[in-house]
């Protein structure tokens, strides 16, 4: 996986597209998981903003807005990302988006009794 400086170099150079801002996030993930949510979310909504239908984006923010303590928009990510997936007919992220949903609302419930 290419480095976070190579990938911003490129941003830099105006070469942005989906690819890059999901790269860019997924690279920030691995580096400090914890350390760079937000800079991942950023780069995951720019990622959806030059492409609405790019699934893996969708389940990949929705993680990082739980792991920000954000149930609620990682919800909402969710609900939008299975409608995506279900267009483009793509049923494993549809099946996996479905599953992390459920898992999700499982925890809130847990965590209101």
């Amino acid at each position: 996986m290419p480095s976070i400086a190579a990938l911003e170099r490129l941003l830099s150079k105006g070469q942005d597209s989906a690819l890059l801002r999901y790269g860019l996030a997924s690279a920030h993930l691995k580096t400090e998981p914890d350390a760079d949510l937000e800079q991942a979310a950023q780069h995951l909504q720019a990622c959806l903003a030059l492409d609405p239908d790019y699934t893996a984006a969708y389940k990949l923010l929705s993680k990082v807005l739980r792991d920000q303590h954000q149930p609620e928009a990682a919800l909402k990510i969710l609900e939008r990302g299975i409608l995506c997936a279900q267009a483009a007919k793509d049923m494993q992220a549809q099946r996996e988006m479905e599953v992390f949903a459920r898992r999700l609302r499982k925890a809130q419930e847990f965590d209101l009794q």
